[in-house]
């Protein structure tokens, strides 16, 4: 085996989990016009959606010892947002809603701070190893987080399965795989993990039974 192909695989073999650009996951959202106006960015991170945005876009989240993150304009609690009532247009919650321990005083508070006719666009895990940041407390059905959100008065627009099959297979199986550094794991890392990783990759292949993230848009009633 030459050294390209030995590093190669050493790279495949070593990539736990691809993730698309944001613009793949918020491509409909954008599309029916729904990234216009004013726009919070709840549990924002580090990522930057300003790119996507046709308005004004404020990044919340909350804060700690030595975190100097000069993204986020306002530090809160996810469920005491320090904004008026009807403040903003759509409401952008990308992977957030597994690692807070109170989703049911964070949905009503979303529907407080969105202008009637708003949207909430959310995506939350479903099929997806344990990823603490710094907690890891849910994951979420199709019809659970629907429920979620209907319960709040949120009308559901649309749910969908945001990832191919392969995504949440290449994700679980590396766990797997990483469990021992046998040599029947190793050999198994190298046999099976560049096929799922080329298929995450390419493949359109879909359901809902092996969906690693599901995407809620829920409209607050005018």
């Amino acid at each position: 085996m030459s050294i390209f192909s030995f590093n190669f695989l050493r790279s495949v073999t070593a990539q736990a989990v691809i993730w698309p650009p944001i613009d793949f996951e918020l491509i409909e959202a954008r599309n029916a016009g729904l990234l216009r106006g004013h726009i919070l960015n709840a549990g924002a991170g580090w990522r930057d959606l300003s790119h996507l945005i046709e308005g004004a876009l404020i990044n919340q989240d909350i804060t700690w010892p030595g975190d100097d993150r000069k993204n986020v304009d306002i530090f809160s609690p996810l469920h005491d947002i320090p904004v008026s009532n009807a403040t903003f247009d759509t409401i952008l919650c990308i992977a957030v809603l597994e690692h807070v321990v109170n989703p049911d005083e964070i949905i009503p508070e979303f529907f407080r701070v969105l202008k009637p006719g708003g949207y909430v666009i959310a995506s939350v895990p479903f099929l997806q190893p344990e990823h603490k940041i710094p907690t890891d407390y849910q994951r979420y059905t199709k019809d659970g987080l629907e429920r979620r959100f209907l319960r709040n008065n949120f009308e559901v627009v649309s749910t969908r399965n945001v990832f191919n099959v392969y995504f949440t297979l290449h994700w679980i199986v590396y766990e797997w795989l990483h469990l021992s550094d046998s040599l029947i794991y190793k050999a198994l890392r190298v046999a099976i993990l560049p096929l799922l990783l080329y298929l995450a990759k390419t493949s359109r292949l879909s359901s809902d039974k092996l969906a690693s993230v599901f995407q809620i848009i829920a409209r607050k009633p005018v």
